[in-house]
């Protein structure tokens, strides 16, 4: 409305020098609020649907801010479809499950061997942000399903596919909401297995420590209310659970989840061979006695 009074009373020069100026204290904000999500010493990508003038115009309006960045050619759509075919190649022919009950510290393990060996391990909790159960959101930011597929074809472009071994963790075809890709899936399906063992004790500590938020038991308690409807454990259990989280004793908690919910699950799932089994007395410590039987493994298949 301005911009037009301006025209009427003053003329083109005044209403376009307005309309700049507006303009002008606009794109500044928009600057510092796009800048200050940008990670430093980064160089981000910009893109839109189809890598035309809108993605364009952002690179731009950022070099000229003194902000490297670059255009995602083609746009998301072309990406999209990069990651589908990603998915859908899953070239992994040497690749191995690591498996065993919940609480036995597989994520540990996996997370171990990838600090030594990044191109050979495939971590979809990571990816997902979600521990792979009802309660396996808790203090996590769990992605969306392209989210998910995005990060996970971005670990297989990485993965060494001449590797004589890849290590991703054995999981339902779901992990928490997010679903595995079919030819990965099938995949997993027919790959060797690796059971990694621990005790009672130690499971309950670690689920404990892995489910500890800083900030009490309350969201736990909360969710643990959900396991009435389809879960084993049953309301005496349940009442049980919270009561323990209430009483300050997640140790309890925990046993119990395991021992009910669990290993009852676990138990009763598709019948596993394993072709390697392995107590974990530590992630460290577990994560190179791995190692040494996968290369060994590997190295004689005939073994």
């Amino acid at each position: 409305k301005v911009t037009g009074t301006l025209y009427r009373v003053e003329g083109n020069e005044s209403a376009t020098r307005w309309a700049l100026g507006r303009l002008n204290q606009r794109l500044q904000a928009f600057r510092k609020q796009l800048i200050s999500q940008i990670p430093e010493n980064s160089e981000p990508i910009i893109c839109c649907a189809r890598g035309g003038d809108r993605s364009a115009h952002v690179v731009q309006f950022l070099i000229q801010s003194g902000q490297p960045a670059k255009q995602l050619h083609g746009g998301y759509r072309s990406f999209r479809k990069s990651v589908l075919r990603q998915l859908e190649r899953c070239d992994l022919a040497q690749l191995w499950i690591l498996d065993g009950y919940t609480g036995v510290g597989k994520t540990d393990v996996l997370r171990q061997v990838a600090l030594r060996y990044p191109d050979r391990v495939i971590d979809l909790e990571l990816y997902a942000g979600h521990r792979s159960s009802i309660l396996g959101d808790l203090g996590l930011m769990p992605t969306s399903q392209k989210q998910f597929e995005s990060m996970l074809a971005a670990a297989l472009t990485r993965v060494d596919g001449g590797a004589p071994w890849l290590l991703i963790e054995g999981e339902s075809r779901k992990v928490g909401n997010r679903q595995i890709p079919a030819a990965l899936w099938q995949k997993m399906g027919a790959a060797p297995r690796i059971e990694l063992i621990a005790s009672m004790e130690q499971r309950v500590r670690w689920l404990v420590d892995e489910y500890d938020t800083g900030d009490g038991w309350k969201k736990l308690h909360e969710r643990v209310d959900r396991l009435r409807s389809y879960s084993q454990l049953g309301d005496d259990r349940v009442d049980h659970v919270q009561r323990c989280l209430e009483q300050g004793d997640p140790q309890s908690a925990a046993r119990c989840l395991l021992e009910y919910h669990y290993d009852p699950r676990y138990q009763h799932g598709d019948e596993k061979t394993f072709q390697i089994r392995l107590e974990n007395h530590g992630a460290s410590l577990a994560c190179e006695a791995l190692v040494e039987q996968l290369e060994s493994t590997t190295e004689n298949p005939q073994e």
